[in-house]
């Protein structure tokens, strides 16, 4: 008769332990790396290419970006029409222009990601054109050429009668303004020193990432944990945490210079980790 030789208890748990340990590695490599909105027409290729290449036509964006869930949040149609946004470039280098004559408008996006897990924001942008004469820090010409805000958690409120909305960190190229300095709720050069700037909203904190260099295209990353603990302390001393990202948004302004802008945007990202440079972008149209 052949004897079985049974494991000993203690194996047992071992072999039972390790088998654990072992889906815990299988199902954290699968967690996702990155989250990335692009924008663009055509199919994503392997890589950027550096290389000179005709560009495609111009195509309508707005339904495209209807069908991705980015959705006009102002003005609203009450008060005015749909803003009209293309995709030019070439299909390697396809990007959204975001164009504005005379006027302001946010895009909005909704999302649910964990910025402990995704704590890093890759952007590809670039400007083609600043807004006449404008920066965030001169009263009655505080236009920016292209913003992207990142929302965090739950709406708080606003003064009088403007809608809540959630603390927010927002990112503008700006043609003068100082790199990593935030311009909410800050005294204009050109006005009285009781006037606040960017303050109907004193939790949406503006903060310059890029200057000047119009017609240059560049990918810049930022540490979403540690820009948010900078500006929300009070936030972070109570709760040791960065509420979820509730919402990512495109804005901009040539309201208030009454001049044109137009910028550009290849791709959003959240990752785990800062991603390594971009090979360069072409700037030709």
């Amino acid at each position: 008769m052949r004897h079985v030789h049974m494991m000993p208890p203690v194996w047992s748990q071992i072999v039972l332990l390790l088998s654990i340990i072992a889906l815990g590695v299988h199902l954290a490599g699968a967690l996702p790396e990155t989250y990335t909105l692009r924008f663009s027409d055509v199919p994503p290729t392997a890589t950027f290419i550096s290389s000179p290449e005709r560009a495609a036509p111009q195509a309508p964006a707005n339904a495209w970006l209807d069908q991705q869930g980015w959705k006009q949040v102002w003005p609203v149609a009450l008060f005015g029409t749909q803003q009209r946004l293309f995709f030019a470039g070439s299909p390697a280098q396809r990007y959204l222009r975001v164009y504005a004559d005379k006027t302001y408008y946010i895009l909005a996006h909704q999302l649910e990601l964990d910025p402990q897990s995704l704590p890093w924001l890759s952007i590809t942008w670039g400007v083609e054109r600043f807004p006449t004469g404008a920066a965030l820090d001169l009263s009655g010409r505080n236009d920016r050429p292209i913003v992207i805000m990142v929302s965090f958690g739950e709406r708080v409120g606003a003064s009088g009668l403007l809608p809540s909305v959630p603390r927010a960190l927002a990112f503008f190229w700006g043609e003068t303004e100082q790199v990593g300095t935030a311009y909410t709720c800050i005294t204009p050069r050109n006005g009285p020193p009781d006037a606040r700037l960017q303050c109907r909203y004193p939790h949406v904190k503006y903060i310059a990432l890029r200057q000047g260099e119009a017609g240059s295209v560049h990918t810049d990353q930022v540490n979403l944990l540690k820009h948010f603990q900078e500006q929300f302390p009070d936030y972070w001393q109570a709760h040791h945490r960065v509420p979820q990202v509730v919402a990512v948004s495109i804005e901009a302004s040539s309201k208030r210079t009454q001049s044109i802008s137009s910028a550009r945007l290849y791709s959003l990202s959240f990752n785990t980790v800062a991603q390594a440079a971009e090979p360069t972008i072409t700037s030709g149209r």
